[in-house]
């Protein structure tokens, strides 16, 4: 079973623009999954560039926040995001996305991946803030 990624409470980073960006990074991921097996492989490409675009644009957000609070693992997390912009650019969509078990797969990374980095990552630097 392919289950999609369910916003909640734990993924609160107590910083309500990067939390707000999150949630859409979230509905995204999930405009992909209930895309997989049903809709075009031109409407899942869109869906992709739109989540490159916003996890771009989201990174950006961040980063800023991160350098004006003084954020000392910033490069680090800057080198984290940059590895996922990198994946997201080495994916070859004809090949995957003409598979429904390897969009799956692509699926998988690209939730698990925002999972981690939430709960990890992230929760790392929003907990430093308040120390």
């Amino acid at each position: 079973m392919n289950k999609k990624i369910v916003w909640d409470q734990s993924f609160e980073t107590n910083i309500p623009e990067v939390d707000t960006q999150h949630q859409r990074l979230v509905e995204i991921i999930g405009t992909l999954a209930d895309g997989i097996g049903c809709a075009s492989m031109d409407d899942l490409q869109a869906v992709l560039a739109q989540l490159k675009e916003y996890a771009q644009y989201h990174f950006r957000t961040e980063e800023t926040i991160m350098d004006a609070a003084g954020y000392a693992d910033l490069a680090e997390h800057r080198d984290e995001h940059l590895a996922f912009v990198d994946q997201l650019q080495l994916f070859d969509l004809d090949i995957i996305l003409a598979s429904e078990g390897l969009a799956w797969d692509m699926y998988h990374f690209l939730s698990g991946w925002l999972t981690n980095h939430i709960l990890v990552v992230d929760k790392k630097f929003s907990t430093s803030l308040s120390v």
